[in-house]
């Protein structure tokens, strides 16, 4: 099982029975992890606040992924690429600019309402210019920008080829635009806090609780 993180694991304040039914579902021998489109260190400080176990964690939208310390793939932006496209944001009129690196270090470009730029980059490092090489995914207020081709699903497969794991034993469960293409791509779930339009998605239905889905699960195996 793959599970999206923020608006999917402990909803409706069920945390402590999710990880109950995760505890089970890797008791049994099965693989659980997280994807989401936070960058590694905050998708690690969310979970060790939270305690959720897990045997994987997907970050980066699908884009990076550990295995406990391990680092197993990282997909992200080339620098040719990204500096232009953070100046290319700050050049029309966004207020503001977060990026997560996979190295845990967070760099926040913002305009003041005086004009003034903190951490903007340098006049000579930006050049106008379409970005075929990315992929925008929304997430809640923002969008998650991945490098083309890249998204949760194609994470998830990779994730499964190393582990020799077939399509067809693999779940994934989420509540958000970021999540449609694994939704739509492997035998999934939507929780019920998810919008109409992911919920339809989601081939095997739509739960209450991510623990649901694993009791489902289970009971097919």
């Amino acid at each position: 099982i793959a599970s999206d993180f923020d608006g999917t694991i402990g909803t409706g304040g069920q945390l402590k029975k999710d990880i109950e039914a995760i505890e089970e579902f890797r008791r049994q021998g099965n693989l659980f992890g997280l994807v989401s489109g936070r960058n590694i260190a905050g998708l690690r400080k969310m979970r060790e606040r939270t305690g959720v176990p897990v045997d994987f964690l997907l970050s980066d939208s699908g884009g990076t992924c550990y295995l406990g310390e391990r680092l197993l793939f990282c997909a992200q932006a080339s620098k040719e690429v990204f500096w232009p496209l953070v100046s290319y944001l700050m050049s029309h009129r966004s207020g503001l600019v977060a990026v997560n690196r996979v190295d845990g270090s967070d760099m926040l470009y913002y305009r003041h309402s005086d004009g003034r730029e903190e951490y903007a980059p340098r006049r000579s490092e930006w050049t106008e210019r379409s970005f075929p090489q990315m992929t925008a995914l929304p997430n809640d207020d923002c969008l998650d920008i991945v490098p083309k081709g890249r998204d949760k699903a194609v994470g998830v497969g990779e994730l499964a080829g190393h582990f020799g794991v077939e399509k067809e034993n693999i779940y994934v469960v989420g509540d958000n635009f970021n999540d449609l293409a694994m939704l739509r791509f492997y035998r999934s779930f939507a929780v019920a806090n998810a919008p109409l339009e992911v919920q339809k998605c989601a081939t095997m239905g739509v739960i209450p609780h991510v623990s649901d889905m694993i009791e489902r699960v289970l009971k097919e195996e």
